[in-house]
């Protein structure tokens, strides 16, 4: 496999940049059979049903400490203390932990180097996501300001509780697993296999939120909306400068025209 991708860098720079060409073929981790962007780009209503979403919450919960929000949150609080276990507890305690920045960051840093060799750019769009989702958040925070919730916190919880931060920081890296997963293997079942994994993984964090009284429900939900528009742009990035210069995927293939 090193012979092989030995050979496509040398016969890349051989070549005239304007002889080389990108084969018709699909390479699953830049091509994947959906993604954030394109699910956007085929339902526009979808995607202004989104922003609408993540906008009108952040507005309701910036209004008056999110009192219109209380409606629906404060029940939905109450209920989930009520029904807390010692065993669903210990559950949404580690899943939790799968949203923390330092859990986060080092994960995205492990497989940015197990990337880099293969695909540079995808190693470089897991850094910018891990490092510039904390700004989104923190923005977005300040900006509206909500008080955390009062019902029975399972710990103590400093700062904004909108939107919540641990969804949106394991969206961050889970959202680009499915391509790391799809650059090292060669296989479309374990791709989507990857990909409810990692859906499955967002939402936990996002309920352990919940669950410890960290944020509402509708913290957690816009910050899943957020989650969704951040991880399109993220693969706006990689899409507008991946290349093969920069990717040894053994499926990059040289061709000269004529």
């Amino acid at each position: 496999m090193n012979h092989h991708q030995d050979r496509i860098e040398h016969e890349l720079e051989e070549l005239p940049p304007e002889l080389v060409v990108r084969p018709a073929i699909s390479i699953l981790h830049r091509d994947p059979p959906l993604t954030a962007k394109q699910f956007f780009f085929h339902r526009k209503a979808v995607f202004a049903f989104t922003l609408s979403l993540s906008i009108g919450l952040a507005v309701l919960a910036a209004w008056d400490g999110g009192r219109v929000l209380l409606h629906l949150d404060d029940p939905v609080a109450r209920w989930v203390a009520a029904h807390r276990t010692p065993v669903l507890t210990d559950v949404f305690n580690l899943a939790s932990h799968l949203g923390d920045n330092t859990f986060i960051f080092a994960t995205a840093t492990l497989l940015a180097l197990w990337t880099w060799s293969r695909c540079r750019y995808l190693a470089v769009a897991l850094i910018l996501a891990a490092l510039f989702r904390p700004l989104l958040e923190f923005v977005l925070k300040a900006v509206v300001d909500r008080p955390r919730p009062d019902v029975e916190p399972l710990g103590t919880f400093r700062g904004p509780s909108h939107p919540s931060g641990h969804p949106l920081a394991a969206a961050s890296l889970w959202g680009l697993v499915p391509a790391v997963v799809a650059l090292h293997i060669r296989s479309r079942a374990l791709w989507w296999a990857a990909t409810v994994w990692s859906c499955t993984v967002v939402v936990a964090v996002a309920a352990s939120r919940v669950y410890k009284g960290a944020h509402y429900l509708t913290d957690v939900t816009a910050s899943l909306s957020w989650a969704a528009l951040y991880l399109a742009a993220v693969q706006g990035f990689f899409d507008r400068y991946h290349g093969t210069k920069n990717c040894h995927h053994p499926t990059h293939e040289v061709q000269a025209e004529g």
